[in-house]
């Protein structure tokens, strides 16, 4: 008797398809591994992947539509799911068929996985929320309420769907169901090996409803052709609800360019799970044994379809013209570049700028001015708010004196936006950066960009892009990229929306610090200077006929190498996300070029800025040591200079299979460092001014701020009170006494 009851519970059916979908089908658990490792931070949390799931945006508002979307693209997965393993397992339990509303049992039984994703979501979701979001329980209550609604509507309405459209083997065939019958299905020893051979999973309970255990029957005198074509049509009307879902996602894509339409990037990526699961069961029902090596051949497909620009489309930077003949790209063809007169006559015009900048300053004081030279590093939208309101705070303290002593800025991604915005902010509209207009600016500085570029990713770049856009210079796809400027430009109040040409007579006027974005050419390592202003005196040192260490080309600059493709019409935005181009979060845009070239995130050659700065301030040294009291170079960072050491051991062997590489990885930044302190070490050699440095720093909190395009309301409050720590305080403190006294006593090597 007591062995009776064991197995009538270990051989639940409710156990036993959990125990099926860990051994037949570990592609179908494979989606659930990745919601489960998003969810919990387990996976990609370094790009900020979870903030789709714990902190949806919908319409830019983390709040009930957005989780209510979330919950309806979980129950449409969900659904998936059910519907996927039915199609693909259900001949494994031929009791099914048997019974009365045969799916809806499925369903009923197949819930300890979704249950136990929905209650993980909902913990982790109420503690992201609280500590995080800081968010009052009652809201977060509110809001997976609204969750649960969703997933409720989505598995309620496809049940009533499939209680309506399928038939049990009553209404095909006139035969009662097994749950009307009283002979119990009991299992010998020798009837459980034919079933094994047979390939047939042992079931001895399953759940019904109201909720409550029935024993499973005899199905022996059933003919096979009957529980077949019930299962059958089961299959034929899951159909629908896949095509369903498939218009609905190509219908989001399409309509994308609508707000109300733009769903939590978290709902697209399960619409998209949901959808290829769906398929991807269709495809393994109908092809069986084949299902592998026809998807083997599928992948070899596309992949030889993507050479094509037709199936695979390449990013571009918008603005250039792609449409006239393409120069050559060679190191020769580099190099024809590097005279001396292209050399000599971008430094006479700067000269004049510099002219222009020193008489604007003689306006208002009375000696030689200080020349800053501002330096900004990467990291996403943190380092985007961190510069933003450094240079509030810096301008606030020395009565906006900021952006009228600074000739240069320079950097790498998420610090270069921000001083991008500030820069636009001050020529737009300078009187609001010194009143209380000035936190909301900040503000968008910190907006959510992941959301939008995900979206996009999700919708539309991982399928035939159809979508495009044509301004003035071209037609252009409508990918992440395209998402990405869009979404920025909303958030900065297109402020940004303007080419490069249209800052050049305000910084030929020195009214603005001549901007410097400087993209690595991932070909072969080389920068891609683009400024508004000719600036190929930033090249390296280099003449062909007196080279004694045969050094060669380090990079191009936008205005003479494309001067024949219209290089004054590149979108800022355009030029600041080559910029900022991390792998794989945006697209590398491709150059025309001839071979095509493509760029990537400045961080990979220099993440702070003071390669150009340095080399700007050594065109510029005589005429800088005879007309300014001095250089200061600021340097904004989001981590800490003197970063600690990682000592953990490599105790696993897959810690030391990936030790060496991730070290190699990880430390790139770290030793850009070393290279960027010799640089500022010798420049205080040859320079023969006063030469300063003051440093602002963020540290990080003890769960590391992710490198992404999202921050969480704790990480933005962490960002702003990190501005004015004592470190920075005392940087501030130094800087105004720089700016405001000539005659000074600090050096390069001291530090606050």
């Amino acid at each position: 008797m007591k062995k009776q009851i064991l197995d009538r519970w270990l051989y639940a059916f409710a156990f036993q398809l959990v125990i099926m979908h860990l051994k037949k089908n570990q592609v179908l658990m494979a989606y659930w591994v990745l919601l489960f490792g998003f969810t919990g931070g387990w996976f990609a949390n370094k790009f900020g992947i979870p903030y789709l799931f714990l902190d949806p945006e919908y319409m830019g508002i983390v709040g009930g539509r957005a989780f209510l979307i979330m919950g309806l693209a979980t129950g449409a997965f969900i659904m998936a799911f059910n519907i996927s393993g039915f199609i693909l397992n259900s001949f494994r339990f031929p009791f099914l068929a048997s019974l009365s509303k045969t799916f809806q049992k499925w369903i009923l039984n197949n819930f300890i996985i979704p249950v136990a994703y929905l209650l993980f979501y909902i913990i982790c979701v109420f503690r992201f929320q609280y500590y995080n979001q800081m968010k009052e329980p009652s809201e977060i209550l509110m809001d997976i309420g609204c969750f649960l609604l969703g997933v409720f509507a989505i598995v309620y309405s496809t049940w009533k769907y499939f209680l309506i459209t399928n038939k049990d083997i009553y209404k095909l065939f006139g035969v009662e169901d097994s749950e009307k019958e009283t002979t119990v299905y009991r299992t010998t020893g020798k009837k459980r090996k034919s079933r094994a051979n047979s390939g047939k999973w042992r079931v001895e309970t399953y759940l019904t409803i109201p909720l409550k255990t029935n024993l499973v029957r005899d199905t022996s005198h059933y003919k096979p052709h009957m529980l077949q074509s019930v299962l059958k049509q089961n299959h034929i009307n899951a159909a629908v609800v896949e095509l369903l879902i498939f218009v609905t996602f190509i219908g989001l894509g399409v309509f994308r360019d609508y707000e109300l339409f733009r769903i939590p990037a978290g709902a697209s990526i399960l619409l998209l799970f949901t959808m290829i699961l769906m398929l991807s069961g269709v495809f393994r029902y109908w092809l069986r044994a084949w299902a592998n090596t026809a998807i083997v051949g599928v992948f070899l497909m596309l992949n030889f379809l993507s050479q094509f620009e037709i199936f695979n489309p390449s990013n571009k930077a918008y603005g250039l013209d792609y449409s006239k003949p393409k120069p050559s790209y060679s190191v020769a063809e580099a190099e024809k570049f590097y005279s001396d007169s292209i050399f000599n006559n971008d430094k006479k015009q700067t000269l004049g700028i510099l002219e222009n900048w020193k008489a604007n300053l003689a306006k208002e004081q009375n000696h030689k001015p200080k020349m800053i030279l501002l330096c900004v590093s990467g990291g996403g939208t943190r380092s985007s708010l961190f510069t933003f309101s450094v240079m509030m705070c810096i301008d606030s303290a020395t009565g906006g004196k900021l952006m009228p002593h600074t000739r240069l800025i320079s950097g790498s991604s998420g610090g270069l936006i921000g001083a991008a915005y500030y820069r636009s902010l001050y020529l737009e509209k300078k009187d609001s950066l010194l009143s209380s207009d000035a936190i909301r600016y900040r503000n968008d500085t910190g907006k959510d960009l992941l959301n939008a570029v995900a979206f996009g990713f999700v919708v539309s770049d991982l399928f035939l892009n159809l979508q495009s856009f044509t301004d003035s210079t071209g037609r252009y796809i409508k990918d992440r990229a395209f998402a990405f400027e869009q979404q920025l430009n909303e958030n900065t109040g297109f402020l940004l929306d303007k080419n490069m040409q249209y800052f050049s007579k305000p910084e030929a006027d020195a009214e603005i610090p001549q901007l410097i974005i400087s993209p690595t050419i991932i070909n072969d390592g080389r920068a891609f200077l683009i400024s508004s202003t000719p600036v190929s005196y930033l090249l390296q040192a280099y003449t062909q006929g007196n080279n004694p260490f045969a050094s060669i080309a380090d990079g191009i600059e936008i205005n003479h190498f494309f001067k024949d493709l219209k290089p004054g019409n590149l979108k800022m935005t355009s030029a600041l996300r080559l910029n900022a181009t991390f792998p794989y979060i945006l697209p590398a845009a491709t150059l025309p070029t001839d071979p095509a070239i493509e760029v990537m995130d400045a961080g990979i050659r220099d993440n702070y800025g003071i390669i150009n700065a340095v080399r700007f301030l050594y065109s510029f040294k005589d005429w800088i040591e005879q007309n300014t009291s001095g250089v200061i170079i600021v340097q904004i960072r989001d981590n800490y200079k003197k970063t600690k050491v990682d000592f953990s051991a490599s105790n696993t062997f897959w810690q030391k299979l990936s030790s060496p590489l991730k070290n190699a990885t990880g430390n790139f930044i770290l030793m850009q460092d070393y290279q960027n302190d010799q640089l500022l070490i010798n420049a205080s050699a040859w320079f023969n001014g006063p030469l300063d440095f003051v440093m602002f720093e963020m540290p990080q909190l003890e769960e590391k701020i992710s490198l992404s395009l999202h921050l969480t309301n704790r990480e933005k409050n962490f960002v702003l009170d990190c501005v004015m720590n004592p470190y920075n305080r005392q940087s501030l403190i130094q800087l105004e006494k720089l700016i405001n006294n000539p005659r000074h006593d600090f050096t390069l090597n001291d530090t606050p």
